[in-house]
């Protein structure tokens, strides 16, 4: 295990505690991706909400979205402030569906039992502990492709990991609510990435929800703060 854990990327367990970065997102070209034109009065709404800058910050606890400098106003128009939720709501779901490559956590860690089992298409990973209990299927070099969760809740996802200047990172990923593969309701998500101090963070990030229309929005000027681990030893035996 340790072998497969090390060819994977995952920032946060390499002393990155947090990033911070500003959000672009188009909502004209939101809108015309779906519908052919903007009617005429949508267009004061549509650059209302393009008015309001965003910035994330993201550590291992989530993606927090703020407004800067301030919250928005949209008291007189309960669409735009709909929108403003929802989008909010993409932003940090995109990331979050991230979080769990770029923390190591995609591969089981102790006390979680595992077990690899030779496949035709690569391995397939059984897991089960505390709380925990799932499949896994890898290829041959140890990218994991697909995984069905029965606890800590049941679900499904698929991936794609590509190479990196520091291992596999996450390409993209589809998740279901269910353990079942037939069922509908699939969300997917997609990522590039930018380097910034040393890290491979998302440059650009799409959410394809399981019942509308896919967000594009991309993150620049990302600020980066790391921390180190400090090691204590033992007090030396008299």
């Amino acid at each position: 295990m340790a072998k497969a854990r090390a060819l994977y990327d995952a920032p946060f367990t390499r002393n990155l505690v947090f990033f911070d970065c500003e959000v672009q997102f188009d909502w004209k070209k939101h809108f015309l991706e779906f519908t052919k034109e903007i009617p005429p009065n949508g267009l004061q709404m549509v650059a209302r909400l393009q008015n309001v800058q965003h910035r994330v910050r993201v550590d291992r606890s989530g993606a927090v979205v703020s407004a800067v400098p301030k919250a928005p106003d949209f008291a007189d128009s309960p669409a735009a402030a709909k929108l403003e939720q929802v989008f909010d709501g993409m932003v940090s779901g995109g990331l979050s569906a991230w979080l769990p490559s770029s923390m190591g956590e995609i591969l089981p860690m102790a006390p979680t039992k595992y077990a690899f089992e030779a496949i035709d298409t690569g391995y397939r990973l059984n897991m089960h502990g505390p709380g925990v209990a799932g499949t896994l299927l890898l290829q041959p070099d140890l990218r994991v492709t697909s995984g069905v969760m029965q606890l800590p809740q049941p679900m499904r996802f698929a991936t794609e990991f590509i190479g990196g200047p520091s291992g596999y990172v996450l390409e993209s990923v589809k998740t279901g609510s269910t353990s079942d593969a037939s069922a509908a309701g699939e969300a997917g998500f997609s990522f590039t990435y930018q380097t910034v101090q040393g890290f491979q963070l998302p440059s650009l990030v799409t959410v394809t929800p399981s019942t509308t229309e896919p967000w594009h929005y991309s993150l620049t000027g990302c600020k980066v703060v790391v921390g180190f681990t400090i090691h204590v030893l033992p007090p030396a035996k008299p």
